[in-house]
């Protein structure tokens, strides 16, 4: 577990909304951070998902970074979307919290 994974899911198991628990877990090497962006407000995707992909951009990431990311994490979950996820009954959401943090690859 990275340091980044650590911060998001102790985040994420302290109250913070998905997304709100990854791009925090950020903000101390993030020089670009403005306003996490909100859960599934970007065709129902994941707030994890979207924070990471944020966080991805905002540090000088490509879009093919993003792509990337958004292929490996559905190659681990199946999905992107939040009401998949959380339909999946094997996998908790602090899990997609602090796998899309360990991903994150700016």
């Amino acid at each position: 577990m990275n340091d980044f994974e650590a911060i998001a899911r102790t985040n994420h198991k302290n109250g913070k909304n998905c997304a709100m628990a990854v791009y925090e877990a950020f903000s101390s090497v993030n020089p670009n951070k403005t306003t996490p962006p909100k859960p599934r407000s970007e065709g129902g995707k994941c707030g994890a998902v979207l924070a990471a992909e944020q966080v991805i951009r905002e540090m000088g990431g490509t879009q093919e970074q993003v792509d990337e990311f958004e292929k490996e994490f559905t190659a681990k979950y199946g999905s992107l979307k939040c009401a998949e996820l959380r339909g999946i009954l094997r996998n908790k959401c602090n899990d997609y919290v602090g796998t899309a943090a360990a991903m994150v690859r700016g």
